[in-house]
C-alpha cells in the first residue's frame, strides 16, 4: 500500500512539472525521444551473448546439482546464482571456471593473508586515481565517510553509495566494506564517483551533476574494470604472476561476463517494470505477476 501511495504522489508531482508520469521524467534525463526503443535495440544486440552465458552457467550448475534442481531447457533457479537478487553471478565463479588449472583470478584470500582492512582498500583506490593524475581524497572524506558497518547497534543501509554535500569540500562514501575482491572493485567504483564530484565541485550548483545518471555510473565502472585486470592486480601485489595465454584470457573474460553481462537483462527489466508501474500499464493487482513475467 505504501508503494502504491508513493507511485501516486510521485506521478502527481511530475505531472505538475509537465511530464506524463515519473517514468517519463526519469527518461527525460537522457535527452532521447526514442530512449525506450534505444534500450531495446541495445539489449537485442547483446542478447545472443547473454543467452550463451546463461546456457553455459546452467550446464555447469546442472553438472553440480543434477536434474532434480536444474532443467536444461528452462530458467536457472535464482537462489543458485550467488546473489540475493540474482543480478550478478560472479560469486559462483569458482564453480564456473573453464580452465581451473590456470592461476586463480580471485585474490580475496591473498588480500586477507596480507591483512588488508577496509581503510587500506580505500587507500589503494586513492593511489590508483592519483597515479592517473586525479585528486586525492579531501580530509573530510576520511573523517566523515562510513567505510565499515557500525558496531554500535545502528541500523544502516549497507548498499554502497557516494555522496556530494555540495559545499565543495565534503564528499563521502557509505559502504559496509569487507575484504573481498568484489569489494575492492566496488571501492574503486564508488571513489570514481567522488573523483567526478571533485572535478566539477567549483561549477555552479546547477551544473554539479553528471551528463546523466548513466554517465556517472559509467565513470565508476570504467575504473572498476581498469583495476580488475590481472596485470594491475599483480602491480598492487595481489597476483604473484600473470599468465598470458588464451585459456587465462577466457577465465578472466568469463569472470567479467558473470558480473557485467549477467546484470544487463536484470537492469533492463527493472526499468521496464517501474516504467509500466508509473504509466499505469501495470496496476497494483499485477505488480508481482508482471515482475515475474519480465524475469
Amino acid at each position: 500500500a505504501k508503494y502504491e501511495e508513493f507511485v501516486s504522489l510521485s506521478n502527481e508531482a511530475y505531472k505538475m512539472d509537465g511530464f506524463k508520469d515519473t517514468g517519463d521524467y526519469w527518461r527525460s534525463w537522457y535527452d532521447s525521444a526514442t530512449f525506450e526503443d534505444d534500450l531495446e535495440n541495445l539489449y537485442h544486440q547483446l542478447e545472443e551473448l547473454y543467452l550463451n552465458l546463461h546456457a553455459f552457467v546452467r550446464r555447469k550448475l546442472y553438472e553440480r546439482y543434477g536434474p532434480k534442481y536444474i532443467n536444461l531447457q528452462g530458467p536457472i533457479p535464482a537462489h543458485l546464482l550467488g546473489n540475493m537478487w540474482a543480478q550478478q553471478w560472479n560469486n559462483i565463479y569458482d564453480v564456473m571456471i573453464p580452465f581451473p588449472d590456470k592461476p586463480n583470478l580471485d585474490v580475496t584470500d591473498t588480500m586477507r593473508q596480507k591483512n588488508w582492512n577496509a581503510t587500506h582498500l580505500f587507500r589503494v583506490a586513492e593511489e590508483f586515481f592519483m597515479s592517473l593524475g586525479m585528486l586525492e581524497m579531501p580530509p573530510e572524506f576520511w573523517e566523515s565517510s562510513m567505510l565499515e558497518k557500525p558496531t554500535d547497534g545502528r541500523e544502516v543501509i549497507c548498499h554502497a553509495s557516494a555522496w556530494d554535500f555540495y559545499n565543495r569540500k565534503d564528499f563521502r562514501i557509505k559502504q559496509c566494506t569487507t575484504v573481498t575482491m568484489e569489494q575492492l572493485f566496488t571501492v574503486h567504483h564508488e571513489m570514481g564517483h567522488v573523483e567526478y564530484y571533485l572535478q566539477y565541485k567549483d561549477q555552479p550548483v546547477t551544473f554539479r551533476s553528471g551528463a546523466n545518471p548513466g554517465f556517472h555510473e559509467a565513470i565508476g565502472d570504467v575504473m572498476g574494470l581498469s583495476v580488475s585486470t590481472p596485470r594491475h592486480l599483480q602491480k598492487i601485489g595481489l597476483l604473484s604472476q600473470v599468465t598470458e595465454d588464451a585459456d587465462s584470457d577466457i577465465n578472466y573474460l568469463l569472470k567479467m561476463a558473470l558480473e557485467k553481462i549477467a546484470f544487463l537483462p536484470f537492469g533492463y527489466l527493472i526499468d521496464q517494470w517501474r516504467w509500466n508501474v508509473f504509466s499505469g500499464r501495470t496496476p497494483p493487482s499485477r505488480y508481482n505477476y508482471d515482475w515475474w513475467y519480465l524475469r
